[in-house]
């Protein structure tokens, strides 16, 4: 069992030290060492699963700092995980503990966090932690390839080594910009793409901590842009879901658009839009990326009702000579005329590209034609 900020069921400490003494108590039932630490990681709550799993019982180590058991090769991926978790993302990470006998084991730690109801702050960061019994994982963790990951991710966060850079979305019969979508760039060291470095943040444990940055980087960009153009930001659910994730845009929430890509897979579509609330309450937008790419497209489109939809790349390039994505791309404009939502091209390349998409209807529209994506300050030329 995990407890992850999603979860509705977020235990204090108060209410997990009541039940400890009593006989049968559930946290004893519940297999994984539970505790609840302050927020600087100072035990306040440990379950009496410690006595197995480091062989210390709940007494001896609380009022104690966590930081005193973690093996000294993990603690600073720990700290970087720890810093997420006060900035409101829930994470799960992969370390060793010292036990009582001077042992190190191999856990892997789940956190929530709970808020003070009256300032909002976080007042506890409550753990599920487990041993990590999966031989090739520990391989995996041991590894100089892992230990690398970890070394760059960690190093982009602390210098906040992301730049980022925006391209345009345009009002195709007006020619004036709208939104700008925020795309990051990483150290050219090594040599990738920003679709690998995310993915090697998720990889390490560290997604929400690098997205959060990103988004908070890109979102600086609004105390320039005129009113009237609002923002595009991709993030993932976990991160959208996170605390602080509104804290991010600096107040600016009612001019960003976040984009969902439509390869997100959604099983309980009720607890996802539910979770969307606090942003469109807030007065974002949502819109479905990558419309056409994948199976999932129309059933986001009904479910979570996005202010925005953002037609696939691979068919705007072949939007001009292929006629099921013109036939395809022809049904969305119509479909939403009808429910209300903005329809974007991607990717346009091409003045024929372009005459197809504004004999179709489009409307708004973003590609290489324009120009590539670019720093702020060439946009705001751009602009004006």
């Amino acid at each position: 069992m995990s407890f992850r900020q999603t979860t509705p069921f977020r235990p204090s400490a108060r209410a997990a030290a009541a039940l400890e003494p009593l006989p049968g108590s559930i946290a004893d039932h519940l297999g994984d060492m539970i505790s609840a630490h302050a927020p600087d990681g100072t035990y306040r709550y440990v379950s009496a699963a410690s006595k197995e799993l480091l062989g210390y019982a709940p007494d001896e180590l609380i009022g104690e700092s966590a930081y005193d058991y973690f093996h000294p090769d993990d603690a600073a991926k720990v700290a970087v995980a720890h810093r997420g978790a006060l900035q409101g993302a829930p994470f799960t990470v992969s370390y060793r503990l010292r036990r009582k006998d001077n042992e190190y084991v191999w856990v892997e730690t789940t956190t929530g966090v709970v808020d003070d109801p009256d300032t909002g702050e976080i007042n506890e960061i409550v753990c599920s932690t487990r041993p990590l019994s999966d031989r090739r994982a520990v391989e995996r963790l041991t590894s100089d390839e892992y230990r690398q990951s970890l070394d760059r991710i960690q190093t982009v966060l602390d210098q906040e080594g992301i730049s980022p850079v925006y391209q345009p979305v345009y009002d195709l019969e007006t020619g004036r910009v709208v939104a700008c979508e925020a795309l990051a760039r990483f150290p050219e060291e090594p040599e990738r793409g920003p679709d690998r470095w995310f993915a090697e943040a998720w990889e390490v444990g560290l997604g929400v901590p690098l997205e959060l940055l990103a988004v908070r980087l890109a979102a600086e960009a609004l105390q320039q842009l005129p009113e009237g153009i609002s923002l595009c930001i991709n993030a993932s659910p976990p991160t959208i879901f996170s605390d602080r994730f509104l804290e991010c845009l600096g107040g600016h929430a009612d001019r960003v658009t976040v984009e969902l890509t439509e390869h997100l897979q959604v099983e309980n579509y009720e607890g996802f839009t539910a979770k969307l609330a606090p942003l469109r309450e807030a007065g974002g937008n949502v819109a479905i990326d990558d419309f056409g790419a994948g199976y999932a497209s129309l059933r986001h489109i009904l479910k979570v009702r996005p202010e925005w939809i953002k037609l696939d790349i691979s068919l705007t390039e072949r939007i001009d000579e292929n006629q099921i994505a013109h036939a395809l791309a022809t049904s969305l404009v119509s479909f939403a005329d009808e429910v209300g939502v903005r329809v974007v091209a991607e990717g346009i390349e091409t003045d024929e590209q372009l005459e197809a998409l504004l004999e179709i209807g489009f409307r708004y529209g973003q590609g290489f034609y324009f120009g590539v994506p670019a720093p702020l300050d060439e946009v705001l030329e751009r602009v004006s």
